[in-house]
């Protein structure tokens, strides 16, 4: 079972003493230090494309997919969390943004598309995700042919050494246990770099991101 933050799957439990970086009213100061546009430019989207946002939450990157691919475009937004995907629709319609596809995943299963996706974006989840050979099973088989996926997540100083079920009980992951994931998924990794975003200020820890392709 994935479950982030604060009681629920995925994007559900609190945040601790920390800052709630997820609500609309956060985002606004998020885009000063999650550095966006660099995660979204390394998916090389174009417009028409189509692309998941995998623990999309209440819709912070789902919205810049959608304004990146364009009205051509399409972005399926993805959490097991009930409450959040009807924030985002909530968010969409107060927008009018009409090129995403809001989908209820399962623990296991983001219910994509086969063989449609361009690209696929996991932030600040993967590291809740208990069944992690399948879900990434299940993303390479909705990925094209040379179908990029980015992973970003977060780990503290104080974790790096601790094993991978001590570091996900603080809802945390060190890079090497994504790459080693990805490497035995048949992933290429074509980009990685740790530390990525520094949130220490916000979190108390820092992002790492990787770029897989699907070939």
């Amino acid at each position: 079972m994935f479950s982030v933050v604060l009681l629920c799957p995925w994007f559900g439990r609190a945040q601790n003493v920390w800052k709630d970086v997820y609500r609309e009213s956060a985002w606004e100061a998020r885009d000063k230090w999650q550095r966006p546009a660099e995660i979204v430019g390394r998916l090389a989207l174009r417009a028409g494309d189509k692309v998941a946002d995998v623990g999309c939450h209440e819709g912070y990157f789902t919205l810049k997919l959608a304004a990146e691919v364009g009205d051509a475009g399409r972005v399926y937004a993805v959490d097991i969390d009930r409450d959040k995907l009807d924030k985002l629709k909530g968010h969409l319609s107060e927008r009018n943004i009409t090129n995403v596809i809001i989908v209820k995943g399962d623990e296991d299963d983001p219910k994509l598309p086969v063989g449609a996706l361009d690209a696929v974006l996991i932030v600040d989840t993967y590291h809740e995700m208990d069944a992690h050979d399948e879900i990434l099973r299940r993303i390479k088989a909705s990925l094209k042919h040379g179908g990029r996926l980015v992973i970003c997540e977060p780990v503290s100083e104080a974790s790096r050494k601790l094993t991978r079920a001590d570091q996900e009980k603080k809802h945390e992951l060190g890079m090497a246990y994504a790459i080693a994931d990805l490497e035995k998924a048949g992933f290429k990794i074509t980009f990685k770099k740790d530390p990525f975003v520094d949130r220490t200020q916000e979190k108390g820890d820092e992002m790492w991101i990787i770029v897989a392709e699907k070939h």
